[in-house]
C-alpha cells in the first residue's frame, strides 16, 4: 500500500522533490517484541497496549506497546532501554518519559524487521538530560522514528539519533521551545549505503524568550543512496532574544549518491539571531593527502576523516559499549 509520509511543515516548490516522501509498504500484525531496562530503580514505569498509534511522520497503526516512564528523583544512573525483534516482527511502540527531574537515557534498535517507533519527552522546569536514539538494526530493515519534545523554563534537552543501518529510513524531529530560557540541541549522525533511502524532516519551534535551539547533522552516503533532509527552525511572534542554528555536514564517497536539503529559518519576531549552513560533497582533498602522506590507506583515511567529523555527536552517547557498537558498524559500512 502507497503511503505519503513526513510531510514538511512549510510547503516548498515541488522542484525540489523534498515536501514529502512516497513509499510503498507491506505491514503486517504488530508483533510485541522483546525489551528491557537497565534499571528500573527510582523509576515509574508502566506499560500497555494501546491503539490509534499516530505520529509526526504519519503512519498510523491500530496497536501499539505504550510505556510511561517517570523519574521519581533525580537518577544518576543512565537508563538503557533495549528493543529486539527479528524478520518476522513489525514493531510500533510509544515512550514517554516525564521529565519531573534529570534523566540520561539512551534506546537501542537491534535486529532486522519493521520499526515504528514514537518518543515523547517533557520536561519540568530546570531539567537537564541527555537522550540518545540509536538505530543498530541490520541493513533490511525499515525504520520510522519520530522523536517529540517539549521544554520549559531554564531546560536543556539533548536529543541525539544515530542512525547507521537500514534500507528505508524515515525520521522525525519536533520540539518546542514553550517556556523563557528553554533550549534543544538534537543532534544526528547517519549513513547510506547500497541503495538506502533516508528523508529526514526536523523542526523546532521557539516559542518564548532567550529560547535557544540548536540543529547538527552529519552524514556519509556511499553507492546509490539517496537523502533529503529537511530542518526548519522557526522563531513564533514573542520570542524575542532568541536563538537558531543548523548546520549539515553531508559525504559523498559515490558518484551515484544523491544528498538534498532544504534548511528554512521561518521568523515572526525581531531581535533574534538565526543561521544555517548546509554543504554536501566529496572528501576534503588535502586532508585525505594529509593522512595518506602518512602510510595510512586511502580506505582507512576516509573513515578516519569521517568518524573525527561524527565525534562531537558520539560523544554525546553516554554508554561506551553501546558507543563502541556504533563505531563498529560505523567501520563496517564504510569501505
Amino acid at each position: 500500500m502507497k503511503y505519503i509520509l513526513n510531510e514538511t511543515p512549510i510547503k516548498t516548490t515541488n522542484n525540489f522533490r523534498i515536501n514529502n516522501i512516497t513509499v510503498d509498504l507491506d505491514i503486517k500484525e504488530t508483533d510485541f517484541n522483546d525489551y528491557s531496562f537497565s534499571t528500573t530503580k527510582d523509576l515509574d514505569i508502566k506499560t500497555e497496549i494501546k491503539s490509534d498509534f499516530n505520529s509526526k511522520i504519519g503512519l498510523e497503526r491500530d496497536k501499539y506497546l505504550y510505556v510511561d516512564i517517570t523519574p521519581k528523583k533525580r537518577i544518576d544512573d543512565l537508563l538503557i532501554i533495549n528493543y529486539t525483534f527479528d524478520s518476522k516482527n513489525y514493531l510500533t511502540s510509544h515512550i514517554n518519559i516525564n521529565l519531573d527531574y534529570d534523566l540520561n537515557t539512551i534506546i537501542c534498535f537491534r535486529g532486522t524487521g519493521f520499526l515504528n517507533f514514537k518518543l515523547t519527552v517533557t520536561s519540568k522546569e530546570n531539567i537537564n538530560s541527555n537522550i540518545s536514539v540509536v538505530n543498530l538494526t541490520s541493513d533490511q530493515s525499515t525504520g520510522l522514528v519520530s522523536i517529540e519534545n517539549s521544554v520549559n523554563t531554564n531546560s536543556n534537552i539533548v536529543t541525539n539519533y544515530i542512525d547507521l543501518r537500514g534500507k528505508l529510513r524515515i525520521s522525525n524531529y519536533y520540539s518546542e521551545l514553550n517556556s523563557e530560557k528553554a533550549s534543544s540541541s538534537f543532534n544526528t549522525i547517519y549513513i547510506g549505503n547500497k541503495d538506502e533511502r533516508l528523508d529526514m524532516n526536523y523542526y523546532t519551534k521557539n516559542n518564548n524568550k532567550y529560547t535557544v535551539s540548536n540543529m547538527l547533522f552529519q552524514g556519509a552516503l556511499l553507492d546509490n543512496s539517496y537523502k533529503s533532509l529537511k530542518g526548519t527552525i522557526d522563531f513564533i511572534e514573542g520570542s524575542s532574544k532568541s536563538k537558531g542554528e543548523e548546520n549539515e555536514n553531508c559525504i559523498l564517497l559515490s558518484e551515484n549518491s544523491k544528498s538534498r536539503s532544504l534548511p528554512m529559518l521561518l521568523c515572526h519576531e525581531e531581535d533574534v539571531m538565526g543561521a544555517h549552513g548546509m554543504s554536501s560533497g566529496k572528501i576534503d582533498s588535502q586532508k585525505l593527502f594529509y593522512l595518506m602522506s602518512k602510510g595510512i590507506s586511502e580506505e582507512e583515511a576516509k573513515r578516519l576523516i569521517i568518524k573525527a567529523n561524527f565525534k562531537i555527536v558520539l560523544d554525546n552517547v553516554l554508554d561506551e559499549n553501546i558507543k563502541a557498537e556504533i563505531e563498529e558498524i560505523i567501520d563496517e559500512r564504510i569501505k
